[in-house]
């Protein structure tokens, strides 16, 4: 089990493996996708410290 938030309501909920949907593994990180509890769509979570450390580096040229 592990804990996600929904897009589209913002609120937390621990899910099943049996929620998973597929997992994609890229370069800079893992792609899980997974079917929301809440709401029913198929939300992708990323997850890696490449994926991370390029989104802050992005937020900070953004700024």
């Amino acid at each position: 089990m592990f804990l996600i938030t929904c897009p589209v309501t913002r609120s937390d909920h621990l899910v099943s493996l049996t929620s998973i949907r597929s997992v994609i593994n890229h370069p800079t990180h893992i792609a899980v996708h997974v079917e929301c509890p809440d709401c029913g769509a198929l939300h992708e979570h990323r997850t890696g410290r490449k994926y991370l450390a390029a989104r802050r580096a992005e937020e900070l040229v953004a700024a």
